[in-house]
């Protein structure tokens, strides 16, 4: 299981979008449009499936929980 993140378009760092899926799951996922509200500088973000990508690390996705 992985965490969904994007890069926020303000700051650049990458924040975690609140969605976990299967390595699998996310390689088959459908294009598609969300929303964020970005911890890092507090603006909502739009971004589509292709902006995303899955982070599987444990120290990463316990650093960028730390940010919500």
């Amino acid at each position: 299981m992985g965490l969904v993140m994007i890069r926020c378009p303000r700051t650049g760092q990458e924040i975690p979008t609140g969605i976990e899926m299967e390595r699998e799951q996310f390689g088959s996922a459908p294009v598609f449009f969300a929303r964020v509200d970005c911890p890092v500088c507090g603006r909502q973000h739009e971004w589509f499936a292709g902006d995303a990508w899955l982070c599987e690390s444990t120290a990463v996705r316990e650093a960028d929980a730390a940010l919500l």
